[in-house]
């Protein structure tokens, strides 16, 4: 595979399209934006028509913001650049991490957050996201 380099500042933020109930930019395979998520998420992952992935979002999240309950196809890694985040899990009391917290989620597992602090986030998956909003 050759190398691939993209800048965030290249890429326009894919949370303006809206199509069955979850925002989706056209071009990019399973780019999924949760509908009421606030801010800016930018697809960082090939647009040429290249292979598949890699499957990476920057996303820029304003106090206030409420992503609901949902799950995903693919494991996920998110890495908090900056912010502070209140993380929900069914069964589980609320957990508040801030700046350079990494958490792994695996395919399946309904979470949901809510954003304290103005947040910038890096996502990383390992296939296609897919989302299924609870």
């Amino acid at each position: 595979m050759a190398t691939f380099l993209v800048n965030i500042s290249e890429r326009s933020d894919i949370s303006k399209k809206v199509v069955d109930g979850v925002r989706n930019m056209p071009g990019i395979p399973n780019a999924p934006v949760i509908r009421t998520s606030q801010g800016v998420t930018r697809f960082l992952g090939r647009e040429d028509g290249g292979p598949a992935g890699p499957w990476v979002y920057y996303s820029e999240r304003p106090k206030g913001d409420l992503i609901p309950m949902h799950k995903h196809a693919s494991n996920r890694i998110e890495f908090l650049i900056s912010g502070q985040i209140e993380w929900y899990e069914p069964g589980a009391k609320p957990r508040v991490y801030g700046p350079g917290t990494m958490s792994y989620v695996e395919a399946g597992i309904v979470y949901g957050y809510k954003v304290l602090e103005d947040a910038k986030i890096l996502l990383v998956f390992d296939g296609p996201p897919g989302m299924q909003v609870l």
